[in-house]
């Protein structure tokens, strides 16, 4: 069996003691599957992914990332394993140029320059846009930071990928170039997102959170098309569905 996975059991958490955001998240997901997370806004998508890489402690249950606990003295080991996309572009890019900031996460691992210099190109060449390496990040338009973004969790070759909102200001064309990237990736995905149409393109499975519980966890056809699940839980059809 694949090392290779994510297992939650229980997880509840609140930001305040008074307020539970999630209550009792159990589920598990596993090398080569790509996950669908969607539910309304407020529903504890966004909260769900900080807590498996482990921006927030104060959780109870149990989150393990490949059999290793999502506790404070594992961070370091957990975030080897694990990619996080930002929702926000502005809190993941901090260097001036592009290159430097795909380069500042494996030149913190100590690797060689000469080393830094493959994955920081190849990375570029992954989300298309080797020819904005030099660019300065303050200079890039809103599409532009989320693929640099993207590119950030590339250059560390991660065994795990999970996104927040990751179509969120590309254009048409970006959007079809983060699909086929994503569909790229070979090992494991966990996508936040109201793109239900990019949740089809990219998911082979679905989760759907109303209120901090798991509502429904299947095949994404089968959530996707279900008209009456969908929009007893503030969501509607993706829109290849909504004219036929």
């Amino acid at each position: 069996m694949s090392h290779i996975r994510i297992d939650l059991e229980q997880v509840s958490f609140g930001y305040e003691k008074e307020q539970t955001i999630l209550k009792k998240i159990s589920f598990s997901v596993k090398e080569h599957e790509t996950v669908g997370l969607i539910g309304a806004n407020g529903a504890g998508k966004s909260t769900l992914l900080k807590l498996i890489v482990g921006l927030y402690l104060n959780f109870s249950g149990s989150i393990r990332v490949e059999d290793i606990p999502v506790e404070k003295r594992t961070l370091s080991k957990i975030r080897e394993r694990i990619g996080y996309v930002f929702q926000d572009s502005e809190s993941q890019l901090f260097m001036p140029t592009v290159y430097e900031d795909v380069a500042f996460a494996p030149r913190n691992y100590g690797l060689s320059e000469e080393e830094v210099d493959r994955r920081v190109k190849e990375a570029l060449e992954a989300v298309q846009i080797m020819h904005l390496k030099d660019k300065p990040i303050y200079k890039m338009s809103g599409g532009e930071k989320k693929l640099a973004s993207i590119a950030t969790i590339l250059s560390m070759t991660p065994d795990i990928i999970l996104m927040d909102e990751p179509t969120i200001a590309l254009d048409p064309k970006n959007r079809r170039n983060l699909i086929q990237i994503l569909n790229q990736f070979d090992h494991l995905k966990i996508i936040a997102s109201h793109d239900l149409d990019m949740v089809l393109d990219t998911c082979s499975r679905v989760i759907l959170l109303a209120d901090g519980q798991i509502i429904a966890d299947g095949k994404t056809e089968d959530i996707l098309t279900n008209q009456k699940l969908l929009e007893e839980n503030s969501l509607e059809l993706p829109l290849r569905y909504q004219f036929t």
